[in-house]
């Protein structure tokens, strides 16, 4: 593989650390872009894909139950030495790739990758549709993929962004004297539950996380007493965020409440809530702002509410 490493190996390395998204569970966002990859490309199989130092790891993929493989010899190691798309329409009658483990293991026989550039222009992985028969791609396919290819580097940046926003955070918030603080999560968005998850336990909470106010109410019920805080959507399907809230404030007043949403002016019953302490939080919002609407509410007591907030950048809808 001597011959395949960038020549800026080292920086490309910590460029993809500083990414957290190795070792990361699947998101919505980056499967769906691998699906529309593989519609737009007419294959069965797309993949979004980082190269580490010694394997190729699968954020995303499409029709493929590895994991990751070894990075010798893969066509990700070729791809991301490209600045474009790298095509192999047949593997088989190619000597660069037909011992490769896709080729043997898995038996791909048409591969066409992008490689994922940062912006500080490091190649740190592909995202590649496949196919188990040789394959052609026209060119408005390929333009296709370098669009999808340029929205998953957009979402990575974005995750990079909300990387270098925590640690600020962590030193300026100030728990409560009772540790551990428990905050229960109650979201139906994968990605939106997922983030607030990741930036409240970032900076020392314990967290417990629901998809829907059913969950949400049984994980209250299980945990009785030792939550904190309840941070929970409004809209959803079922029991909704107000009658979630009204459900758990019944047995633990003492729970406090930050509500997400925007719909608020759908729900009347929100003045009431707010004026026995709960909090809203209307989207879009960015991480540093739901740690500082938890720092107020544990810290502070009932903070300033209900004014919508409009942030100049958005990670949450």
């Amino acid at each position: 593989m001597s011959t395949l490493v960038p020549d800026n190996e080292n920086q490309r390395l910590e460029s993809l650390r500083e990414l957290r998204v190795l070792g990361t569970p699947p998101e919505q966002v980056y499967d769906d872009i691998a699906r529309l990859a593989a519609l737009v490309c007419d294959t069965p199989i797309a993949v979004i894909a980082f190269v580490d130092k010694q394997r190729v790891w699968y954020k995303s993929k499409i029709n493929l139950v590895q994991e990751e493989i070894q990075r010798d010899g893969s066509f990700c190691t070729h791809a991301i030495l490209q600045s474009q798309v790298l095509t192999v329409v047949d593997p088989l009658s190619d000597d660069k790739f037909v011992n490769n483990c896709e080729v043997a293991e898995f038996g791909i026989r048409f591969y066409a990758g992008m490689p994922l550039i940062t912006d500080d222009a490091h190649p740190v992985g592909t995202l590649a549709v496949m196919d188990r028969v040789p394959h052609l791609m026209t060119a408005e396919q390929g333009d296709a993929l370098g669009i999808l290819t340029r929205q998953v580097v957009r979402e990575l940046e974005l995750r990079r962004a909300r990387a270098t926003q925590l640690p600020r955070w962590r030193l300026r918030l100030v728990l409560p004297a009772k540790l551990p603080v428990t905050v229960l999560i109650v979201e139906d968005n994968d990605n939106l539950r997922n983030l607030l998850q990741r930036t409240l336990e970032a900076v020392g909470f314990s967290v417990l996380a629901a998809p829907d106010g059913t969950e949400g109410l049984r994980l209250c019920q299980q945990h009785n007493g030792i939550i904190d805080l309840l941070v929970s959507d409004i809209a959803m399907f079922g029991l909704n965020g107000v009658e979630l809230s009204q459900r758990v404030r019944a047995s633990h007043p003492e729970v406090k409440f930050l509500f997400i949403t925007d719909f608020a002016d759908d729900f009347p019953e929100l003045r009431e809530l707010i004026k026995t302490g709960a909090t809203i939080l209307e989207k879009p919002f960015l991480p540093s702002e739901v740690l500082r609407r938890v720092e107020d509410i544990l810290n502070h007591g009932h903070a300033a509410t209900s004014a919508a907030m409009l942030p100049s950048q958005s990670v949450a809808s």
